[in-house]
């Protein structure tokens, strides 16, 4: 019993011995000068993170300063007040976040005249015209898209008027009674308006370096005012209206592929460029508010444009009322085709009718 318990209290000295001769084996090395080395990491490592948090502050700087302007340039659209959007007996509206924006083109530089005629709020019977009339319908997702051109020559009947030209709707009381005939006559519930100055898309296309046509068969680049007679000619064009429909229809095709093709609805600056260009042309009603605006052009950027169909309403083809030549639109298709893209429903329309798309580039007179 004594040896057993001798034993263990030899262990703890030899093994105290063990360590001490470890630690002396051990101290010349911890004697070296290394203490300066953690110091200069760190130092780097400190440089390298204020360095990065300055570049994150710039960017947070920039993109704020950019978020900024966009709301600025946004905010300075002109908006007008429409009286029919107010009316009780309004088709009703498709739920989710589908939306049909009515385009109207300000023909002939009366773009600024129209603008401020509606920020009088008082609009003289007669004195403007358009002759571009577009339903543009945003599906939920923001990643499909129809345009549907409207005739001037259609043979509708507008409230208060009788049948008349579709363009005179318009004349006689803007873009109110415009809109009122066309929920009337089709029942489609309109969303938004904007008016748009055509004009101001020779900035627009110089602003993009010109955009690519076909004109007889070969692509030219066009801009300025050659862009601005591209999509005003009409009675050259062995169709008439209905190819001055598919030139527009054409031009804004090509506007939306150069932006897809150099990077713009991806490029923050591009992106403002564009947004300044765009202010000046166009004018909204007052239910669309600046988030709205903002919101949808993030949309749109973040699909890249989406999928856009270019369509005219179905027609029955021409017919002279007296001395006027008019278009026969059939109104049932119509209103079965506004029905099916406001329920984000085209594709199924596509697959059951006959629609009237826009050709092919090389394919538009």
């Amino acid at each position: 019993m004594d040896t057993a318990t001798a034993t263990p209290r030899r262990r703890p000295r030899a093994a105290s011995a063990r360590a001490t001769s470890r630690s002396r084996q051990r101290a010349p090395r911890s004697r070296r000068p290394r203490r300066r080395r953690p110091e200069m990491s760190f130092l780097r490592r400190h440089k390298a993170m204020s360095a990065l948090g300055g570049l994150i502050a710039l960017l947070l700087l920039v993109t704020t300063g950019w978020v900024i302007y966009l709301n600025q340039q946004v905010g300075n659209i002109p908006h007008f007040h429409v009286p029919s959007l107010e009316r009780p007996d309004r088709p009703d509206r498709v739920k989710g976040d589908g939306m049909n924006i009515l385009l109207i083109g300000a023909d002939d530089g009366h773009g600024a005249d129209v603008r401020d005629m509606l920020a009088s709020g008082h609009w003289t019977p007669g004195r403007m015209r358009s002759d571009t009339m577009m339903v543009w319908h945003l599906s939920a997702d923001r990643k499909t898209s129809q345009l549907v051109s409207l005739p001037r020559d259609s043979w509708v009947p507008i409230p208060g008027y009788g049948t008349q030209k579709l363009n005179a709707a318009f004349s006689y009381g803007g873009p109110s009674l415009l809109t009122q005939t066309l929920e009337e006559d089709f029942n489609v519930f309109i969303d938004h308006i904007a008016i748009v100055d055509f004009d101001g898309f020779k900035g627009v296309t110089n602003a993009l370096g010109g955009v690519t046509v076909s004109i007889d068969g070969s692509p030219e680049t066009i801009k300025g005012e050659e862009a601005l007679a591209y999509v005003r000619v009409r009675k050259t064009l062995p169709g008439g209206d209905f190819d001055r429909i598919r030139r527009q229809q054409n031009f804004l095709r090509a506007i939306v592929a150069k932006l897809k093709d150099n990077g713009t609805l991806l490029n923050p600056i591009k992106l403002t460029r564009l947004v300044h260009n765009l202010g000046g042309l166009i004018a909204v009603d007052d239910n669309l508010t600046t988030g709205t605006i903002r919101g949808l052009a993030i949309d749109i950027a973040k699909s890249r444009g989406g999928q856009v169909s270019y369509l005219t309403a179905p027609t029955h083809g021409t017919a002279m009322v007296g001395a006027a030549s008019t278009v026969t639109l059939d109104i049932a298709q119509t209103t079965a085709l506004f029905k099916a893209i406001s329920n984000d429903d085209y594709a199924a329309y596509k697959a059951e009718n006959t629609i009237d798309a826009l050709p092919s580039p090389d394919s538009v007179h």
